[in-house]
């Protein structure tokens, strides 16, 4: 009688196989995740420098509320200023009102948007009496001293 052997080779190529494909499920689910968290970070990114530009924007119209007419600062997709054919990010400031009275920043609107063509999508907009109650604390603060 002759005995005939298995190669045990073939169960070891399934085996290989199957953890290769494994790993490989894995990997494409954590490249995902990588991907999400890489764009989330961005858009953080993002919010944080349209609140500080609009920011810098109260803190200069609060100091010259007079010069006021309709502003649009452009940026690139570095946030560095550009013109507006190169714009990847823009702020506008408007007035929410026909008249803007002196020291009154209570009519203003100030909106970072962004996106390459005229209608954006808004990242970060502020109106009126938020204007002071978010960006000058320190009027606030003085009005509450003077009283």
């Amino acid at each position: 009688m002759k005995r005939v052997r298995h190669s045990r080779s073939g169960l070891f190529l399934i085996e290989l196989m199957i953890c290769i494909l494994f790993f490989s499920i894995t990997a494409g689910i954590c490249i995902q995740f990588f991907v999400k968290s890489h764009n989330m970070s961005q858009d953080a990114k993002n919010l944080y420098q349209a609140q500080q530009e609009a920011a810098s924007m109260a803190e200069i119209l609060e100091k010259d509320i007079d010069s006021l007419d309709n502003i649009s600062v452009y940026y690139d997709k570095d946030w560095n200023q550009c013109d507006k054919e190169e714009k990847m990010y823009w702020l506008e400031v408007t007035q929410t009102q026909n008249q803007v009275q002196e020291d009154d920043l209570k009519k203003v609107k100030i909106a970072v948007y962004s996106g390459e063509n005229s209608k954006g999508e808004s990242l970060h907009t502020v109106k009126g009496r938020d204007i002071i109650d978010k960006y000058i604390p320190e009027r606030k603060f003085l009005e509450r001293c003077i009283k």
